[in-house]
């Protein structure tokens, strides 16, 4: 295996150097983007002390705006022409712009009434997650399918992309509480913290930008062929491969979000200690970071399908066995390695199902929508956080929880077992029911086959 890429032909076997370069720009996105989904309630109602519900609709109802903000940079990608690539260049012109966002989350006015924070807290948080962004990572996804046409390939920056989510993720969640106290606490040490992330991750977003290649990239006669909305959404949701890996992958990182954002509140309420969550959480997230690189093991003999397949089920049995040990500490990083273990499956090779997806609905539909079918990866990331974020802030409202309190009322303590346990069992059940009817991936060599006859003739 080659350290540098060998070839610039669009089905070339990738080397280590880039593979890298493109996990380690997913690494810095997801250190703001892991303080937006896991943290950022937690610094709102237990350092700024704000309503839990107030704040978890804020999210929800940005998420849904979200939803535009992603269709709509989707089609942007479809149609940029560049010398820097179609997904490349949007890294170059956002990546500062998004580091200032990410740190200008923790700037809330104090001094102002509720209603003017609550109102900061819906501005800056759009401006960083539904459009800074989406501008950021939905291109970033499309390279997925342009860096190589070779499904295998693929596959394997599907796994490097998820591993820099994760070790971006392990970074943050290993971190961030001892840093913000290290920093003096309170809001101070919570703005250090985050804008220690922001420079980093924007060092990581050059670094991805100046060693990665697109190969596949549309004439500029296709980017610029007219705009038909409705036209090509309406073939993406008929292509019926393209929905279950989407739906797979929303239910994948819905699990993950309720487990890293309730995840705070289960360790303070049921085992006492806040601090006891990043035990917990760094051993899913390392077990899970481990795991994806050997996951192109059962990739290469089970297939993507299968892969996943069995990842849901092994996250099902950590769940499944939580149920019944939820009071261990001990217990519960055993579960969370299980977690970890398939996590890592699920998530090495969801990325490469979607991207094969496009393929299909390419030759299916004779639409090319590579931009708008990734993006739609940025909006199940961003709408599972913001709707785990809802569902965590509604439960716990619910529930009475009381974030001054010692010891939580039995209502609370109900309401974290289902945001923590319950709900992320039924989300990978489901997960797992999907993935039966997945069965692209026989089909696939003769589709790019045709694809690669139609563009010759």
């Amino acid at each position: 295996m080659a350290w540098k890429t060998q070839s610039n032909c669009p089905d070339a076997t990738l080397g280590i150097s880039e593979r890298m370069a493109y996990l380690i720009g997913n690494a810095g996105t997801a250190l703001i983007n892991t303080i937006v989904a896991t943290f950022l309630m937690f610094f709102y109602t237990d350092v700024l002390f704000l309503n839990a519900s107030v704040v978890g609709i804020i999210l929800l109802v940005s998420r849904l705006f979200d939803g535009v903000t992603d269709i709509i940079m989707g089609f942007i990608v479809d149609r940029t022409v560049s010398p820097l690539g179609k997904g490349r260049v949007w890294l170059l012109r956002i990546c500062l712009p998004y580091a200032i966002s990410g740190l200008l989350l923790t700037f809330v006015p104090t001094f102002l009434p509720e209603w003017a924070q609550y109102t900061y807290i819906f501005i800056s948080y759009n401006l960083c997650n539904s459009i800074l962004l989406t501008a950021l990572y939905v291109p970033y996804n499309t390279m997925t399918y342009s860096m190589s046409t070779n499904p295998y390939e693929r596959g394997l920056l599907g796994t490097f992309a998820m591993g820099g989510a994760v070790l971006g993720t392990v970074s943050v969640s290993t971190t961030v509480i001892n840093l913000a106290q290290y920093f003096g606490g309170g809001i101070r040490g919570w703005q250090i913290t985050v804008g220690i992330y922001a420079i980093i991750g924007l060092l990581a977003h050059l670094l991805c930008f100046k060693f990665t290649r697109e190969r596949y990239v549309p004439a500029a006669s296709e980017a610029e062929k007219k705009l038909n909305v409705a036209g090509d959404l309406k073939s993406l949701f008929k292509n019926k491969y393209w929905v279950i890996a989407i739906l797979s992958t929303f239910f994948l990182l819905f699990f993950t979000a309720l487990f890293g954002g309730s995840g705070v509140y289960f360790a303070k309420g049921i085992l006492g200690n806040e601090g006891y969550y990043a035990q917990i959480s760094s051993t899913m997230s390392l077990t899970q970071l481990l795991t994806l690189f050997v996951a192109f093991l059962p990739m290469k003999y089970l297939g993507k399908r299968n892969t996943a397949l069995l990842g849901s089920l092994i996250i099902s049995l950590g769940l499944v066995i939580q149920i019944f040990i939820s009071d261990s500490l001990a217990g519960l990083v055993f579960c969370s390695a299980l977690k970890g273990v398939g996590a890592g499956f699920v998530g090495a090779v969801l990325y490469g199902m979607v991207a094969d997806t496009i393929d299909y609905g390419q030759w299916k539909f004779n639409k090319r929508l590579d931009g708008v079918g990734m993006s739609a990866l940025t909006f199940v990331t961003k709408v599972s956080g913001g709707l785990a974020g809802a569902v965590i802030g509604f439960l716990l409202d619910s529930g009475k929880y009381d974030a001054s309190a010692t010891v939580q009322a039995d209502s609370a303590n109900f309401v974290l077992h289902i945001a923590f346990t319950y709900l992320p069992l039924l989300c990978m059940v489901a997960t797992a029911v999907l993935l039966v009817f997945y069965k692209l991936e026989g089909q696939l060599p003769q589709i790019q086959a045709e694809l690669a006859q139609r563009s010759n003739d």
